[in-house]
């Protein structure tokens, strides 16, 4: 497959996932005005205004607790995801790869791109170590002859906006500030200049620039706001500083151009779709440039090209581009620098600004660095076409679809990070607004759930009594397990067939052993650790065990017929490790179920285990075929010479010895085939005792208390049909309950990643 080909693979890929991107900022934004709507009510609970008075004067504690709640940790996750979504989207919606250039201002950009795309200075401005780029550039490769430019000018808003800053920069107040064309011809340039700190240089430099704008609103003024078409000759005017030809002759358009997209067919045919991204480099006398570079990066990138021409007097690698290199990880992350920036050497051989000599002692110190995050450093004289070609352009582009499919896993596994956060922020809201709602719960509404309530825990606690008092864990307690020892009995068979044929012992006694012993010392640690490794292949059946075990009990809270806790996770009690996993971090989040949280953390770690119980017992029946361990080793005839008769020895003797540790193996298990139910019925009945009996010593709760606090707290989702009509029964702001369903609806880690596009 060709470079060409592997491009489109990758956009039509990014076309795949753009629909699921798409779909999950539309569900955050449905999510943000939810929390929108909260917010004002939480607003009203603090000016005591009407439209939820009767609510708060029914209900005072749910104001008070409104008052408290505090919405800036989700806005913070949702404007982080919304960011990194938003450039997601961007990114899968490109019909491109882009090639962004970045650096300091003189550093070769614009010539690397000259020779990239063929076109002429003219086009794209150049000039050694000169300031001359004046607008943002988008070179795409088109697959037909002739050369366009689309240019866009800022709109008039933007514009002002543009001059508001260097005012604002310059002068550090607001006090020149300008609304409209007409305030920035009447801005005076002699009271600018007598407010002008001259003892700054950035400032005076900033001037400059700001000067630039003042002088050329005029010939700018028609240009805002629109598109134009412009062909090859008229482009240089739109995008350059001065003339290629005449430096004497300056163009001032670029100040309104906000982006120049130039069309043409680039000479490598095996571009495919790319598009080269310049940006003005830094160190020129505009405003805000690296904030330029890094939302170009962040926006419109997908290889970073980082463009350097070492100093050839002093070659050192300098401090600027290492910053703009942090700058972009801290962006992009490590990870992505480090499989999609290239680090460009520009390599000049003779004429102004020779460095070839010093090119080394910059690698090496490149090289110094370590782990430092870019994908390559190439050294590359950027005057030369086809080097440009060869050794930067084919390279990068190989590179690029090799790893950029690998890169967009990354990035959209970061975005599902930071959706988690928005979720977790979401998820303690969504706790705040329940509490506040219980808070509002009195005692007329306990006691009409009082007999559900009482209902529910007696179900429950006896569907756990059920289980350790007759079926399963009761009626098998003392019984032996018979599935652990139909299979431990299969393992045990297995000793005695672990005997070597008489060949496998020549083989071993002909291939370098250093005495009889040494043969049989090397068959019996052999067997000894197949054994051992059989008998650990048991624990299958036990972690079987011990998950029907909790299944069992994660049923008797969770049914909606027995505890009917199951509303308050999202995972289902058929899955009941992770259930009951959910269920701890909702207990140890509120100190009124300590105890309750304790009990499920005990049945949440247990596990039942061949090394706790089983295995030793083995290992020690098999030092008989363990010859460290042996008080004499076995007796064996004559030397290697006689092979024959020493491995028909060593047989004798292993099938001597393994008949004796087969027979206490045996002995020994026949008594623990009964240890897995008991086990299991002290784990089933200790969990009973501590959700029935237990207390928690520091606050004096005992946990029948804490499991009417739990559903006390959750009458409003247990009960959620019989609560909501109770509340209409008596008045309740249907605007308030319709937002108290909606925050609950969202309240769903599923929603939250990319597996799950809609809400449902």
């Amino acid at each position: 497959m060709n470079i060409t080909q592997e491009i489109d693979d990758i956009i039509t890929q990014r076309k795949r996932r753009l629909p699921i991107v798409r779909n999950k900022r539309q569900q955050i934004e449905k999510i943000k005005e939810c929390v929108q709507r909260l917010e004002l009510i939480c607003q009203e609970a603090n000016s005591g205004g009407d439209k939820y008075g009767e609510l708060f004067k029914q209900y005072p504690e749910v104001q008070e607790r409104l008052r408290l709640i505090n919405t800036k940790e989700f806005n913070d996750a949702y404007i982080k995801i919304s960011e990194i979504l938003k450039k997601l989207e961007i990114r899968f919606s490109r019909e491109e790869i882009h090639l962004s250039f970045v650096g300091r201002a003189g550093q070769g950009k614009s010539l690397v791109m000259q020779n990239i795309s063929g076109l002429s200075g003219s086009v794209i401005p150049s000039a050694d170590g000169a300031d001359c780029t004046g607008a943002k550039s988008i070179i795409t490769n088109r697959n037909e002859d002739g050369v366009s430019a689309e240019i866009r000018f800022y709109t008039q808003s933007e514009y002002l906006e543009i001059v508001n800053r260097y005012l604002h920069e310059i002068f550090d107040s607001d006090k020149f500030k300008v609304t409209s064309i007409e305030d920035i011809l009447n801005l005076s340039i002699l009271e600018l200049e007598r407010a002008l700190d001259t003892s700054s240089a950035k400032k005076q430099s900033l001037y400059v620039q700001l000067k630039k704008y003042i002088e050329h609103s005029t010939e700018l003024r028609s240009f805002l706001g629109t598109t134009k078409i412009v062909p090859e000759e008229e482009i240089e005017r739109y995008v350059a500083q001065y003339s290629s030809s005449n430096k004497e002759k300056k163009y001032f358009l670029y100040l309104g151009v906000k982006v120049a997209n130039i069309l043409c067919r680039f000479p490598y045919s095996e571009c495919g779709k790319i598009v080269l991204v310049d940006t003005i480099g830094l160190g020129a006398t505009a405003l805000d440039l690296k904030k330029q570079m890094l939302e170009t990066v962040g926006n419109d990138s997908d290889v970073i090209l980082l463009m350097t021409r070492p100093d050839g007097q002093r070659p050192h690698v300098e401090q600027d581009d290492i910053d703009i290199i942090n700058d972009i990880r801290d962006m992009v992350t490590a990870e992505y620098t480090r499989n999609m920036l290239f680090w460009i050497i520009n390599k000049v051989s003779n004429g102004v600004g020779r460095n070839i000599d010093g090119i080394s002692e910059v690698e090496e110190q490149i090289n110094r660095m370590p782990d430092f995050p870019i994908a390559k450093k190439l050294v590359v004289d950027c005057k030369e076409k086809k080097a440009v070609e060869t050794e930067l352009l084919i390279p990068i582009l190989e590179t690029l679809t090799d790893n950029l499919p690998k890169m967009e896993e990354v990035l959209l596994k970061n975005a599902e990070k930071y959706l988690n956060d928005l979720y977790k922020s979401y998820h303690r809201l969504a706790e705040q607004i329940s509490l506040a709602f219980v808070s509002s719960i009195d005692q007329d509404i306990r006691r009409e759930f009082s007999a559900r309530i009482d209902e529910k825990i007696k179900k429950m606690t006896n569907s756990i009594r059920e289980l350790y008092i007759s079926d399963p864990y009761g009626r098998l307690r003392n019984q032996p397990c018979e599935k652990l020892k139909k299979a431990a009995e299969e393992k045990l068979n297995k000793i005695l067939t672990r005997v070597p044929e008489e060949g496998e012992v020549l083989m071993l006694l002909n291939d370098g052993t250093i005495n009889q012993h040494n043969a049989y010392e090397v068959l019996t640690d052999r067997i000894r650790l197949d054994t051992i490794d059989d008998f650990l292949e048991l624990n299958e059946i036990l972690d079987a065990m011990t998950l029907e075990m909790k299944q069992y009990i994660a049923h008797c809270l969770a049914d909606k017929e027995l505890g009917n806790l199951n509303a308050l996770v999202s995972v289902s009690s058929q899955e009941a490790e992770s259930w009951l996993s959910e269920f701890l971090v909702l207990m140890e989040e509120n100190e009124n179920y300590k105890c309750i949280g304790q009990a499920i953390k005990k049945l949440d770690d247990f596990k039942l285990k061949m090394e706790s119980f089983l295995i030793y017992r083995i290992r020690a029946h098999l030092d008989v075929i363990d010859i460290s361990l042996m008080p004499q080793a076995p007796s064996l005839r004559g030397g290697l010479a006689e092979k024959e008769a020493l491995a028909s020895d060593i047989i004798f003797w292993l099938e001597h010895n393994l008949q004796i540790a087969y027979r206490e193996i045996k002995k020994e298990l026949e008594p623990l085939y009964t240890y897995p139910n008991s086990a299991l019925w002290a784990v089933v009945k200790d969990f009973y005792d501590r959700v029935v009996y237990s207390r928690n010593l520091q606050n004096g709760n005992d946990v029948k208390r804490e499991w009417r606090y739990l559903y006390e707290d959750s009458i409003s989702v247990i009960w959620k049909k019989e609560y909501e009509e109770y509340q209409a029964k008596r008045g309740i702001s249907e605007g308030w309950n319709a937002l108290i369903n909606e925050i609950r609806k969202y309240d769903n880690v599923k929603m939250y990643d990319f597996t799950n596009e809609e809400v449902q």
